[in-house]
C-alpha cells in the first residue's frame, strides 16, 4: 500500500483539478439529451450499438483474485465516427467507479426436490461425498485484501464527497485515482451527445438488466487537450533553442573541418559537436571525491527502481490483492526503502558545499562574494530545472494519450498554476501537495539547506574550535527538530501505512517534505566535508582493528535503516514509539554510516569498495545524475498513463520495465545536458567572468572538462 501514494503531490490535490488540462467546454458543447435518447434507441435496435458494447466494459476477469476494473477499449470508442439516419454518431470514453459495498450480491436459495419415493437396496454402497471445499489460507488472504479495499474505498469516498461543501479546499482532498482503484472502474462506450448517467442507466435497464451503483468519473473525446499558453511559450522558447543549436554547430563543424581553425567560444557554445565532445571528456581535478560518482549513480538507479515500482502500483492493476501481499514481504525491503536514497543526496550535498568552497578562498573574500555563492548555485540549476517543467507544462501532455491519463494531465496542470514555486524552491512550503514535479521537493529543501549553510561555514575559515561548536550547534538543532516533529505528531514511519492511511496528507505536509525534519543528512554532510577539508591531502593513520569494526558499525547502520522497514510494513505493527524514533533519528543514521564510507575510501581505507565506486563507467551517469533525476518521472508517468488495459503486477516485469525506463532516462538527460546544460553553463561563465581568459584551442577541452567537472560536483548532489 506504501507506494500506491508514493508520489503523493501529482495525486493529492483537488478531486477534479487534473480536468483543467482538458478542454471542458468541449465535452459541455457536444451534450445533447434528445439526440441522445434518439442515438441510444436506435442503438438499441441496430447492429451498430455492438461496436459501443464491444468497447465497453465487461464482467472483469479474476475478480476473485482482486482484479475490479475493466477499462474497455480506449481507441477503438474513439474511432466510432459514423452517419446513420442522418444522425452523426461518434464515440464518447466514459468511466464510473462503482464501489464494492454498493453491489447487490445475492445467493440463490436450492429449489425443494419432490419426494421420489424410491426404495433403495439395503446392500447398495454409496461413493464418499466430497465435503464442500472451504477457502484456504490464500483465497483467505484475498478476500480479506478485498475486504481492505472495500473499507478504504469508503472511507475516501465520503472523505471526497464531504469536501465539496469545504470550498474545495485541495489540501484536505485524497485524490480520486486512488478511490478509482480501490472502487471498481469500469469504461463505457457511448454516444458523444449523451450525459453518462443517461447513458449508462439506458444499458442497464435496455441491455444488460442491471441495477448498480455508480459514481461518475470522466469522460474523453478525441482532441480533448487544448493547447494553453505553455504551449505556445514551450514552441517559442523551444524552437530559438533549436535554431541556435543548428546555427552554432554548423558554424563549429565549418570552423574546425572546413578552415581547421579554432571558432570563436561564445558562438559555438550552443555547437552539439564541441559539447558532446566535452562532455564525454573525463579529467578529474586534483583533489576529486572519486567514489562520490559511484554513489551518485547507484542512488540515481536506486531512485529509478522505487519511482519504477510506485507509479506500477499506482495503476490500475488486475491483481491488486497480490501488490499488497508483496509489500509486506521480505523480498520487497529494498523496494519499500527506496525513499532512503533521498538523504543520501542530502548527506553529498552537505559534503561538497563545504569540500568544494572551505581552503579555497578566505573568509572575507567568501563573505563579499556570498552573492555570487547564491548566483551560481541558482544559475547552474535554473536552465534544466525551468527546461523540464515547461516540458511537463506542455509537450508532455500531448505526446500519447490513453484511459489512464489523468496522472499525466493532473501534472501537467501544477505545472502550469505552480511552476514560480518550483523555479523559486519554495513549493514545499507554499502548494505541498500539488508540487509542479512531484519528485522536486528535495530541491526546494536542498536550496533552502543552501540558503542556510553559508552561516555555518563562515566560522569554517578560522579557528577549528568555533568551526566544530557551530556544527555540533546545528546538527543538535536539526535532530531537535526532526525530534519534536515526529514525537509530537506520532506518524508511521512508513510513507503510508495501509491503516493509518488517513493521515497521509499531514505527514507530507508536516514531515516529509519539511526542511526541519530532513536538515540532519544535510548537516551531518557538512560535518564530514569539514573533515575531509582538514585532512585533505594527508592521509590519517588508524589502527586496523578500528578499520574493521568502523566498517562493521557502518554496515550495521545501514543494513538497520534499510530493513527496518519490513516489520513497519506489516498490518499488525503498532509500536509507535519505535516508528518516531524511525522518523528523528534513522536518516541521521543512514547518513553517518555512509559518511564514514566516503571518509574511508577517500583516505585509502576503502579497498575493493572504494576500486568500485571510483570505476570510470560511472563517471557518465554521475554526470548526468541531475538530469536524470528531473526527466526520469515524468518519462515513467508517460509510459505508464498509455497502458490500454489493467496490468498484472509481477516482481521480474516490473525489474525489466525499470530497466527500459533507465535507458530511456538515461538517452532523454544526455540530450538535455548537450542541449540546455552545457551550452547555458558556457553561458554563465561569460557573464560572470569566467569565460574571459580563455587558453589556446588545444588547451580548451581540457579546461572546459575540468569546469565541468567540478560544477557538476559543486552545483548539486545530484
Amino acid at each position: 500500500m506504501d507506494f500506491r501514494i508514493l508520489l503523493f503531490c501529482v495525486f493529492v490535490c483537488a478531486a477534479n483539478a487534473y480536468r483543467d488540462a482538458f478542454d471542458t467546454e468541449l465535452y459541455e458543447g457536444v451534450i445533447d439529451d434528445q439526440q441522445c435518447t434518439q442515438q441510444l434507441d436506435y442503438l438499441g435496435n441496430n447492429s451498430l450499438g455492438l461496436r459501443f458494447l464491444d468497447a465497453s466494459a465487461k464482467v472483469p476477469s479474476g475478480i476473485l483474485s482482486g482484479n475490479i476494473n475493466d477499462l474497455g477499449d480506449y481507441y477503438q470508442c474513439l474511432a466510432i465516427d459514423e452517419t446513420e439516419s442522418e444522425m452523426e454518431i461518434k464515440g464518447k470514453y466514459c468511466t464510473v467507479i462503482m464501489h464494492l459495498d454498493k453491489i447487490p450480491i445475492q445467493i440463490p436459495e436450492w429449489p425443494e426436490f419432490p419426494d421420489l419415493n424410491i426404495t433403495w437396496p439395503e446392500n447398495i454402497t454409496w461413493p464418499e461425498v466430497p465435503e464442500w471445499p472451504s477457502p484456504d489460507g490464500e483465497d483467505l488472504a484475498n478476500l480479506e485484501e478485498i475486504m481492505k479495499l472495500q473499507k478504504i474505498s469508503r472511507m475516501l469516498a465520503s472523505v471526497d464527497q464531504g469536501q465539496e461543501a469545504k470550498n474545495n479546499k485541495a489540501e484536505s482532498r485524497i485524490f480520486p485515482l486512488l478511490m478509482a482503484q480501490l472502487g471498481g472502474t469500469l469504461a463505457f462506450c457511448i454516444p458523444k451527445v449523451c450525459r453518462t448517467r443517461q447513458a449508462v442507466d439506458f444499458i442497464q435497464q435496455r441491455l444488460i438488466f442491471l441495477n448498480f451503483t455508480y459514481d461518475e468519473y470522466y469522460c474523453r473525446l478525441p482532441n480533448d487537450k487544448p493547447f494553453s499558453p505553455a504551449d505556445y511559450t514551450a514552441f517559442a522558447i523551444f524552437g530559438a533553442i533549436g535554431c541556435l543549436l543548428i546555427i552554432s554547430t554548423i558554424y563549429d563543424l565549418i570552423c574546425v573541418f572546413g578552415y581547421e581553425r579554432a571558432p570563436n567560444p561564445l558562438y559555438c557554445c550552443f555547437s552539439v559537436y564541441t559539447n558532446t565532445r566535452r562532455f564525454l571528456t573525463f579529467n578529474s581535478p586534483p583533489g576529486a571525491l572519486e567514489c562520490v560518482d559511484g554513489i551518485r549513480a547507484i542512488s540515481m538507479a536506486w531512485v529509478v527502481v522505487g519511482h519504477t515500482f510506485a507509479m506500477t502500483l499506482l495503476g490500475f492493476l488486475h491483481n491488486a490483492p497480490d501488490t499488497l501481499l508483496w509489500l509486506r514481504q521480505f523480498s520487497s525491503t529494498w523496494v519499500n526503502s527506496a525513499p532512503i536514497t533521498v538523504d543520501t543526496f542530502f548527506l553529498l550535498s552537505g559534503i561538497l558545499v563545504v569540500y568544494t568552497t572551505v581552503g579555497k578562498i578566505s573568509r572575507g573574500r567568501f563573505i563579499r562574494s556570498i552573492h555570487l555563492f547564491y548566483m551560481n548555485r541558482l544559475l547552474r540549476m535554473f536552465p534544466l530545472l525551468a527546461t523540464v517543467v515547461l516540458l511537463q507544462a506542455s509537450f508532455l501532455n500531448h505526446v500519447s494519450d490513453g484511459p489512464f491519463w489523468q496522472n499525466t494531465a493532473q501534472a501537467a496542470e501544477n505545472c502550469r498554476q505552480y511552476w514560480w514555486s518550483a523555479l523559486l524552491h519554495v513549493q514545499n512550503y507554499v502548494n505541498t501537495l500539488q508540487l509542479c514535479l512531484a519528485h522536486t521537493w528535495y530541491l526546494s529543501v536542498d536550496m533552502q539547506l543552501y540558503i542556510v549553510c553559508p552561516f555555518i561555514m563562515v566560522w569554517m575559515f578560522g579557528s577549528k574550535r568555533y568551526a566544530w561548536i557551530a556544527l555540533t550547534f546545528i546538527l543538535l538543532l536539526s535532530l531537535v527538530s526532526s525530534s519534536l516533529y515526529s514525537f509530537i505528531y506520532n506518524f508511521s514511519a512508513a510513507l503510508v501505512h495501509p491503516g493509518r492511511i488517513m493521515e497521509f496528507n499531514d505527514y507530507i505536509r508536516y514531515y516529509y517534505i519539511n526542511t526541519l525534519t530532513r536538515a540532519p543528512p544535510f548537516f551531518i554532510g557538512m560535518v564530514y566535508g569539514y573533515m575531509l577539508h582538514l585532512w585533505r591531502d594527508k592521509k590519517i593513520r588508524i589502527a586496523k582493528i578500528n578499520v574493521i569494526l568502523l566498517w562493521a558499525l557502518s554496515f550495521a547502520m545501514m543494513f538497520f535503516c534499510i530493513f527496518t522497514i519490513y516489520p513497519v510494513m506489516q498490518l499488525d505493527h503498532d509500536a509507535q514509539m519505535f516508528d518516531n524514533f524511525l522518523n528523528a533519528y534513522m536518516r541521521a543514521i543512514w547518513a553517518c554510516a555512509l559518511g564514514w564510507l566516503i571518509f574511508a575510501c577517500v583516505q585509502g581505507h576503502g579497498g575493493p569498495i572504494n576500486w568500485v565506486l571510483s570505476l570510470k563507467m560511472w563517471k557518465l551517469p554521475a554526470r548526468l545524475s541531475y538530469a536524470m533525476y528531473l526527466i526520469h518521472l515524468p518519462l515513467i508517468m508517460i509510459v505508464n498513463s498509455s497502458w490500454l488495459k489493467t496490468h498484472y503486477f509481477t516482481n521480474g516485469e516490473t525489474i525489466y520495465r525499470f530497466m527500459a525506463e533507465f535507458t530511456l532516462t538515461f538517452l532523454a538527460a544526455f540530450v538535455l545536458c548537450i542541449t540546455i546544460d552545457a551550452p547555458f553553463s558556457t553561458i554563465q561563465k561569460f557573464l560572470t567572468g569566467g569565460g574571459k581568459k580563455r587558453p589556446a584551442p588545444a588547451k580548451v577541452d581540457l579546461s572546459q572538462a575540468r569546469v565541468e567537472r567540478e560544477h557538476d560536483i559543486y552545483k548539486t548532489s545530484l
